[in-house]
């Protein structure tokens, strides 16, 4: 009996089980990969914290007594100007003034050469003497003519010759006489005189220099700065309130420095023009201006207010407070915790201060200075700027008298 090697394999049964295990271990570990793989991804995210409040400072509107005014710009002009010219030819000897000297009327301002004015009038002089003379020999002649006449000694035509020549030697001493006037006139005006008290501009010719009357070259300007005007303009409305209140009396007009605002001078309102300029609809007005201490200088441009009257229970807030929208003027105001877009109508500004016609009342807390990140129903945590609020308040309520 030969004995044959028993062979070293498994039972199909048990091979089959073990690929069976395997490959489910396998794909039990590829579910659970995926699995923890999708919960990673669709794991929601985490929810976010609640923003913070924003800090915004707030201001109270106020509710105080403020000037009704009509303002504008205008510019100061010198109620007497004069350019002095030369009223006769000649040399300038001698400049008698400083550039931008004061002076009063009646000045010395320049001196011609008077010497020949003096010989033009030494010769006038000379010639109504000479002139004077041969009319009197000639009224002589006909003195003794005259009695020669009547009694038909001499023709007639020989008296009525010497009459002739009496009157036409006198007409000629009295042309001469003028002449004379005329010298002396014009030798008066070899010393140039102001005729109106102010300022001396540039001047303009310097001695040496040949000046002749008529259409010349201007010595210098002379320009009057106590008083002054300001020339400005009104639009249609403005104007019409401004009448209205003209009927209750005279109105203050103060001009103001244009870019601080404060009072440089108190005047009164001069010239109201017949009617409206067609291409800008505004009518043009004048105030006068003492100006005793000159605060006010030709050709400065200042700002012109005109007090109508007061208005006691005006609603103020900051100008800056203001912001611009599609639909016009509107403020952040904090309702609880919360910024709120309010539409507003702004009916004038003065002096950084906006007085609001509606869409406000008195204490309601506005936002003074505007973050870029503010939005309406934005959550704010407001810091009152209580100190800022009150200076405004005075500045606008109160009108001062000195600058």
């Amino acid at each position: 009996m030969t004995d044959k090697p028993i062979a070293e394999t498994e039972p199909p049964d048990t091979a089959q089980g073990r690929r069976t295990f395997i490959t489910a271990a396998f794909l039990a570990l590829v579910c659970l990969g995926l699995a923890v793989a999708a919960g990673l991804f669709f794991r929601p995210a985490a929810k976010p914290a609640p923003a913070a409040p924003l800090a915004v400072q707030v201001i109270a509107a106020a509710v105080a007594p403020t000037p009704v005014v009509l303002q504008a710009v205008g510019k100061v002009t010198a109620q007497a100007s004069v350019e002095v010219r030369p009223q006769t030819s000649g040399v300038l000897r001698k400049v008698w003034i400083s550039e931008g000297q004061r002076v009063v009327a009646g000045q010395r301002l320049f001196e011609l050469d008077a010497q020949p004015l003096k010989a033009t009038l030494a010769q006038a002089q000379a010639q109504y003497a000479r002139d004077l003379a041969l009319a009197d020999d000639a009224a002589a002649a006909q003195a003794r003519l005259e009695p020669l006449a009547n009694q038909e000694f001499v023709t007639a035509r020989e008296y009525e010759s010497a009459v002739s020549s009496q009157r036409t030697l006198r007409a000629a001493a009295a042309a001469t006489r003028t002449q004379i006037e005329q010298a002396r006139i014009a030798l008066g005006y070899a010393n140039i005189t102001t005729p109106i008290a102010g300022r001396a501009g540039a001047v303009l010719v310097k001695p040496g220099n040949l000046v002749s009357s008529g259409n010349g070259t201007a010595l210098v300007v002379i320009n009057a700065l106590s008083p002054v005007d300001i020339a400005f303009s009104l639009p249609q409305d403005d104007a019409r309130r401004l009448r209205q209140a003209m009927k209750a009396g005279d109105l203050d007009v103060e001009a103001r420095d244009s870019r601080t605002q404060a009072l440089r001078a108190k005047g009164r309102l001069v010239f109201f023009d017949n009617a409206l300029n067609d291409a800008s609809g505004t009518i043009l007005l004048k105030a006068r201006f003492a100006n005793a201490d000159e605060a006010l200088w030709p050709g400065e441009f200042h700002a012109v207010r005109i007090v109508l009257g007061m208005q006691d229970d005006a609603v103020l807030i900051p100008e800056r407070a203001l912001q611009q929208g599609q639909a016009g003027a509107y403020v952040y105001v904090v309702d609880g915790n919360k910024a709120r877009i309010r539409q507003l109508k702004v009916d004038r500004v003065l002096d950084g201060q906006a007085v609001i016609a509606s869409g406000l009342r008195g204490g309601e807390m506005v936002v003074l200075a505007v973050p870029a990140s503010l939005r309406d129903g934005t959550a704010v945590t407001p810091q009152r700027a209580a100190s800022q609020a009150t200076a405004a308040v005075a500045t606008v309520a109160s009108v001062p008298t000195t600058p």
